[in-house]
């Protein structure tokens, strides 16, 4: 299993963006029996402000999961929505904006998910 951090930005929601990412990445049929995912927040509340701002998504990827099929799931979502959100994926020191099915995207990703199951971090050999 490999957990991404995943981000949308240039929104003026966020948490409903990524509820609807969510959403559309469980329901795919090809991801969504390979990930499971949990709204967060990267920072503990605010005193003033009710409630935690969900401004991430932790998403636990299993290995049975391409890089190639999550990045085009995400660039589906975004092809579907207002303004195509730019939508970040982390993991460690490693960082991806997905933003398109270009081969170099499409690279990037898989090789997230690969280096993450080696690095010893809760991904598997």
């Amino acid at each position: 299993m490999t957990l991404i951090e995943v981000r949308v930005h240039g929104v003026a929601d966020p948490e409903t963006e990524l509820r609807s990412l969510l959403r559309w990445l469980t329901a795919d049929e090809e991801v969504g029996p390979a990930v499971r995912g949990t709204l967060a927040g990267s920072e503990p509340a605010r005193p003033d402000h009710l409630g935690t701002l969900i401004d991430l998504v932790s998403l636990v990827v299993s290995g049975a999961l391409s890089g190639s099929q999550l990045a085009l799931a995400i660039d589906q979502w975004r092809a579907h929505r207002r303004g195509a959100p730019k939508v970040t994926l982390r993991r460690g020191q490693l960082e991806i904006e997905v933003d398109g099915r270009d081969a170099e995207t499409l690279r990037r990703v898989t090789e997230l998910l690969e280096n993450e199951e080696r690095s010893g971090d809760g991904g598997t050999a």
